[in-house]
This record gives C-alpha cells, sequence and structure tokens, in this order.
C-alpha cells in the first residue's frame, strides 16, 4: 500500500466517523418542552399549583410526579388532582381527574397552548409532599 492511499483511506475513515456522530446527534430522543421542580406543604381542598405556559412545540404529555408524601389520611396518600388549562373570559377546561398515590399522574399531550395548572381536589384531608415535578 502506497502512502498516499493510506492517508486517504484514514481521511475516508475519519468521515465516515463524522457522518455517523451527525446522524446519532440528530436522532437523539425528544424531550419534554418544559419542567419545573416544587413542593407542597399542607394542602386543603382546591389549593391549586402556580402556573405553567406550554407552548405545544413538542408531543411531549403533561405529567405531576409526587415524591416523599404524607397525608393526615388513616388510610395512606392519596391526592385526586385535575389538570386545567387558564381561559380568560370562560371556564378553565380540565383534563380529568387523576388520582395521585405518591407517583406521577400523566394526562398525555394535551394540544393546545396555554397556561396550565393542576388542583387538589381534597375530600377533606390535608396534603403534603417533598418534590413536586411538574413537566410538559
Amino acid at each position: 500500500m502506497t502512502k498516499f492511499s493510506g492517508r486517504l483511506k484514514q481521511r475516508l475513515s475519519a468521515i465516515a466517523a463524522v457522518a455517523v456522530a451527525a446522524t446519532l446527534a440528530g436522532s437523539v430522543p425528544a424531550h419534554a418542552e418544559g419542567s419545573r421542580t416544587s413542593y407542597i406543604k399542607s394542602w386543603k381542598a382546591d389549593n391549586e399549583s402556580n402556573r405553567w405556559h406550554d407552548s405545544q412545540k413538542d408531543r411531549s404529555s403533561t405529567k405531576v410526579q409526587f415524591k416523599g408524601c404524607h397525608s393526615d389520611r388513616a388510610s395512606g396518600f392519596s391526592a385526586p388532582l385535575t389538570l386545567y388549562r387558564v381561559k380568560s373570559l370562560a371556564t378553565d377546561p380540565g383534563y380529568g381527574k387523576k388520582s395521585n398515590t405518591c407517583n406521577i399522574s400523566n394526562w398525555g399531550q394535551t394540544k393546545t397552548a396555554g397556561d396550565f395548572y393542576f388542583k387538589y381536589h381534597s375530600t377533606g384531608y390535608v396534603v403534603s409532599v417533598k418534590t413536586v415535578k411538574i413537566s410538559w
């Protein structure tokens, strides 16, 4: 093998490696548009989370994850939550109630851009959560 063909082979290998790396970089799975971490302290009936804006630039689901949960309910932790989209001059549309038992509540893709929040629908119990992660 000549010196020239060896260099050409190295150069072609380098080009191929760059092409593979560029292809892999473009195929990284999509991540949520946004997320926020907070906590809940002594929530009672009808307490609401802070609002967040979802531009719907992706196809990510809206999820609320609870970790480190406590309730004054004797039978264990259960927090009924409803996701809402803020609608000016009208009733905020809801996306359904989920019972969070210190896990993840997933409302799927909401499909409409806007400001969102979730609401705790207590049945007389007080709840606290050390870590609340909201992703959209």
